[in-house]
């Protein structure tokens, strides 16, 4: 690891160089903003070469990647701190749910990739097995005794599924006239209520 560049502090592992590109990634997307933020925009923000950067990630796409699943892995602790003490399994659900699609669209990081036509790259990592384990273990485990209402861990996770599905649509395809606060909660509790009481009764297909 150890030659030019990196501001003088070379990092001391692999895992240390990737978190470092991210974070330079991260600040030219917001200085610079997503279409301007190239392999060599992030190089120079870190006085390195374009050769060192491909050694960690093969295109820019990657970085942005990397990007959103920082982004995504940050905003994953702001939900549970949003539904603390909730032990009810559809207020559960209809508030993380509420809070991601309120507070979501208006992330800086999220919408200079959207607005850069980065969007995929976000619903690939949406329904990833990563993402919907990630997104259960924060969101649901331990908070409801979900085997009282006939959950085991394959439909939890079908259930995080269902829930991401429908934040992704709400987001990037919002309603019109936009649903909000306790507008928004009442249709969640409407629609997705009896489906979470009995979603983990009900043998069917897993979700892909």
């Amino acid at each position: 690891m150890a030659g030019p560049g990196w501001g003088g502090s070379p990092p001391g592992n692999e895992e240390e160089a990737r978190r470092r590109i991210v974070a330079a990634t991260a600040a030219c997307v917001r200085r610079l903003g997503a279409s301007a933020t190239t392999m060599q925009a992030v190089a120079d923000e870190l006085g390195i070469t374009r050769r060192t950067m491909y050694r960690y990630f093969p295109s820019v796409e990657a970085l942005f990647a990397a990007v959103g699943l920082a982004a995504l892995t940050d905003f994953r602790g702001r939900v549970d701190e949003a539904t603390a003490g909730i032990t009810d399994a559809v207020t559960l659900v209809v508030e993380s749910l509420a809070f991601a699609i309120e507070v979501v669209p208006d992330e800086p990081m999220l919408q200079l990739l959207i607005n850069a036509g980065r969007s995929d790259l976000y619903v690939a990592q949406l329904v990833s097995r990563d993402v919907v384990t990630m997104c259960r273990q924060a969101v649901l485990d331990g908070r409801v005794d979900w085997a009282v209402l006939g959950y085991d861990e394959a439909a939890l996770d079908d259930l995080v599924t269902l829930m991401l599905r429908l934040f992704h649509s709400f987001v990037f395809v919002p309603p019109d006239p936009p649903l909000l606060g306790t507008d928004l909660r009442t249709w969640l509790r409407q629609w997705i209520g009896p489906a979470v009481l009995s979603g983990g009764q009900v043998g069917g297909p897993r979700l892909a």
